[in-house]
């Protein structure tokens, strides 16, 4: 006769494989979303520019959302196929679609529409008349601060408004009642988020920039492992 406790112990070690084969899956599903979003955009990039190399490529809106909807829905087959749980599917799903519109699209969106409205307005800061070294360091952070005001308002905002979107959306097409939240500290686990507004942000400094693109790819892997992973809450 099997005793309860070796069946709660055999049920446990069950659901930590069935876990960590999830989380694998995920993780690597991602990752292939992404890769293949990155071949694609170096491909077409090299069209137009036959000398350009994987190394060189920079990244802009569009390409980043390229890059997160590869990753998000990469992530989202491979924790699908290797998630035994039916009853996951749906919160699969509902994560799917609030990283991809309401982290990825709804931000991005708003920033290229900041980034238009600014280039059209044409605003400056005033510069501080002087050939000082300060004075010049101030320059260069006053004709730097209107770019990173857009950005950094075009992202956080446009990911506020996208999130409350799709949990109304979310909550008709699934029939459940859940809120789905973005706070300021959330902001700073999210390594895409981070990246994304850096890279926007330093798009303008070749040397920085080419580090941070390179390293934008990759970060999106969050957004996409998290969407596998995604369980119904007990």
């Amino acid at each position: 006769m099997i005793s309860s406790n070796y069946k709660v112990h055999n049920e446990s070690n069950i659901n930590k494989y069935n876990k960590s084969k999830v989380t694998l899956a995920s993780v690597a599903g991602s990752a292939l979303g992404i890769a293949g979003s990155v071949a694609g955009i170096y491909a077409m990039a090299k069209k137009g520019n036959p000398a350009l190399t994987l190394s060189k490529l920079a990244y802009g809106e569009k390409d980043a959302l390229l890059i997160g909807t590869g990753a998000v829905l990469g992530g989202l087959a491979g924790g699908l196929i290797a998630d035994d749980n039916k009853e996951n599917i749906v919160p699969k799903l509902r994560e799917a679609s609030q990283q991809l519109i309401g982290n990825t699209l709804f931000p991005i969106s708003t920033l290229a529409l900041g980034n238009k409205l600014l280039e059209k307005s044409n605003f400056k800061l005033p510069k501080i008349n002087s050939n000082s070294k300060p004075a010049k360091i101030a320059n260069v952070v006053l004709s730097f601060l209107p770019k990173a005001a857009v950005t950094l308002i075009s992202l956080t905002g446009g990911m506020a408004v996208g999130n409350k979107v799709m949990n109304i959306v979310n909550n008709k097409i699934f029939k459940e009642e859940v809120k789905h939240q973005v706070k300021p500290e959330d902001m700073l686990v999210h390594s895409d988020d981070i990246c994304l507004t850096a890279s926007m942000l330093l798009k303008d400094s070749k040397t920085i920039s080419s580090v941070v693109s390179k390293a934008l790819p990759l970060s999106f892997i969050v957004s996409g492992a998290k969407t596998g992973m995604q369980q119904k809450e007990c």
